[in-house]
């Protein structure tokens, strides 16, 4: 399983603009859903979105990312 600490900061490496780790950027294993929940403010709204581990894996893993950029992209 991926670490959260390492899946902040890999998601910080490809949207900065999200924000910081433990600030406005909060990572837990959400057991009900499965998934990670990150959950991130922008612009004043609070966003709450889930990852697949399978998708955070493969970009922790430098194999794919494009599942996760199109993911978190789209609130940018």
């Amino acid at each position: 399983m991926v670490n959260k600490t390492e899946l902040c900061k890999k998601i910080m490496g490809i949207y900065p603009e999200l924000g910081s780790c433990d600030r406005n950027l909060i990572i837990n294993w959400d057991q009900k859903n499965n998934a990670w929940a990150v959950d991130f403010e922008l612009k004043g709204e609070k966003i709450r979105h889930f990852l697949e581990d399978a998708d955070a894996s493969a970009c922790m893993l430098d194999r794919q990312c494009v599942g996760m950029s199109i993911e978190f992209g789209q609130f940018l």
